[in-house]
């Protein structure tokens, strides 16, 4: 086997598992007299990580620890143009199993879909507490347009 193909067998490991786009919570926010289309999306990170040894002589303490960790991306947009940015806060949600982590991805699955209602109201949090900086991002964009 190649150096390379090594290389990235090696970065497939350590990589997050999977990047699942899902939920957005819209919002319209009126200011200087137009109205802003506001979407907040969460982007949703997962990772496993198999913790513990499986001696052949003695009974295994390897569990998976798998991982998702929910950021908050937001859209401004006004018809055609869009400003995006991220929210600071993520959430992280975690759930171990016992065993190894190979073929577990159905499980992180699982992990994020029971996590969807915790999810939506991190968003909705994330919206409410950030009005006020996004018209300030609006307001940032006109300034910098003018100039």
């Amino acid at each position: 086997m190649s150096l390379l193909a090594l290389a990235v067998v090696a970065a497939a490991a350590v990589a997050p598992a999977a990047v699942t786009p899902t939920p957005v919570h819209s919002v319209a926010i009126e200011h200087r007299g137009s109205t802003y289309s506001v979407d907040y999306r969460a982007r949703v990170e997962t990772s496993m990580r198999t913790i513990g040894i499986a001696p052949p002589t003695r009974q295994s303490t390897q569990r998976c620890v798998m991982t998702a960790k929910v950021s908050v991306e937001r859209i401004i947009a006004d018809g055609g143009h869009a400003l995006a940015a991220s929210i600071p806060g993520a959430e992280t949600f975690t759930r171990q199993l016992p065993g190894d982590c190979r073929s577990r991805d159905a499980q992180l699955a699982r992990l994020v879909d029971d996590k969807t209602p915790a999810i939506t109201a991190h968003l909705a949090k994330a919206a409410g507490a950030d009005r006020e900086h996004a018209i300030a991002a609006i307001d940032a964009a006109h300034h910098f347009a003018a100039n």
